[in-house]
């Protein structure tokens, strides 16, 4: 697979089969089947809507508290990508819950955005990635499965949350999203919103300890926030990036090349002869990564 940008960093739909040079030791190869490829994403948003539990067992309000500023940067995020794709909307408080189910319908999801309420519950952050990594294990099982990249987005808070996994599912799960190439992007709010002492120990909660590993083996992106209001910008900006990737990954070609020589393979180049364009290979259609 060949993908190759122009100067301002957008895919190019007009590369042509005279413009990919391959060449190896033995010598020049030939392009005989040129054809575009593209892998289409499907996208998981995840919000904690839980609370934290003071001492005495009473709930504190964590997400309540932010739950506009989610509802506006998820806006932005859901409209950064193109109309069509596919986009599933959970809550992880009591406990992991679709609220909207796979669709393609943006009215759909953008009113599933306003459609859940802050819960009097702690979160179940780690519940909801394992349970995301099972279905996607289980669906590659299904002979009917066709290929695609998974793209998910947890919002979450740094409240205490509640788990059902041991250590051993837990690292067995992110082990398997890595493995499936998801992209993984997480924030995480301090539940006091602008306290100094609270944001500091914001890579310290079981979310960042979980996250910041996992996000790395994935090619991902993690955040912390110390106000709640970060988020109206935030996740936007995310939702640009990971729409740029989407169309990156869609925007692809498909390269048959016939060798010179029949030998093993040494010293393979694979150039892009158009001037200003830089290009990526892939064996299989997963790049950047």
């Amino acid at each position: 697979m060949v993908s190759a940008l122009d100067k301002s960093g957008n895919p190019v739909t007009d590369l042509k089969p005279e413009e990919v040079l391959f060449s190896e030791k033995a010598g020049k190869g030939k392009i005989v089947k040129f054809e575009p490829f593209a892998l289409p994403v499907k996208v998981t948003i995840g919000v904690d809507n839980g609370s934290d539990i003071d001492s005495k067992g009473n709930p504190v309000p964590t997400s309540a508290l932010a739950i506009g500023n989610y509802r506006n940067g998820l806006k932005g995020f859901v409209e950064a990508f193109p109309e069509g794709t596919e986009m599933t909307l959970i809550t992880t408080s009591p406990q992991p819950r679709m609220v909207v189910k796979p669709t393609t319908d943006r009215a759909a999801i953008l009113r599933g955005l306003t459609g859940f309420a802050p819960e009097n519950e702690r979160p179940r952050f780690t519940d909801t990635l394992v349970e995301y990594s099972q279905r996607l294990e289980k669906e590659t099982k299904d002979s009917k499965f066709k290929m695609y990249v998974p793209i998910m987005l947890m919002v979450s808070t740094a409240a205490n949350e509640s788990s059902s996994y041991q250590p051993s599912e837990v690292q067995k799960a992110v082990n398997f999203l890595a493995q499936r190439r998801v992209k993984l992007y997480v924030t995480v709010n301090s539940t006091r919103s602008g306290d100094g002492a609270a944001t500091a120990d914001l890579n310290n909660n079981r979310q960042a300890i979980i996250s910041i590993p996992a996000t790395k083996a994935m090619n991902g992106r993690f955040e912390t926030l110390a106000i709640f209001n970060r988020l109206d910008t935030l996740l936007p900006e995310m939702g640009t990036e990971l729409a740029a990737y989407a169309k990156r990954l869609t925007t692809q070609y498909m390269v048959t090349v016939q060798r010179a020589g029949t030998g093993p393979v040494e010293g393979v180049a694979i150039e892009i002869a158009r001037e200003g364009l830089t290009g990526s290979v892939s064996l299989d259609g997963y790049f950047p990564r």
